[in-house]
């Protein structure tokens, strides 16, 4: 499947509501597709930006220019499945990398 690569303010709107990311992700452990076109393996050191309803938006851990929104499969709620690559962006502009840290920065990021 290849992954739909957007520009920032669609994958921002087809994203939808954004939230501060809470949830305990050290039980997910499984390859991805990133925007930038590699597998990457999700583990404690991707960058998570913020989480929506079933789902995460990463930072590309070989090149932070690039955005994957990630949906978390489970059975029943439990049973984690794996993860579905819905979409991506590619930053162009200083102003889509000052939207995500500002994004970042409400979320008590501060990179």
């Amino acid at each position: 499947m290849i992954l739909k690569v957007t520009d920032f303010e669609g994958f921002a709107e087809d994203f939808g509501r954004v939230a501060k990311p809470v949830m305990d992700m050290s039980i997910y452990r499984d390859s991805f597709q990133c925007a930038c076109g590699k597998s990457h393996w999700f583990d404690e050191n991707i960058d998570i930006v913020c989480e929506g309803l079933k789902k995460v938006m990463v930072v590309c851990p070989e090149n932070a220019a690039f955005l994957t929104s990630l949906k978390i499969k489970t059975f029943l709620m439990f049973k984690f499945k794996g993860f579905e690559s819905l979409a991506g962006a590619h930053l162009q502009s200083q102003n889509e990398i000052d939207a995500v840290r500002l994004m970042r920065a409400e979320f008590g990021f501060f990179s």
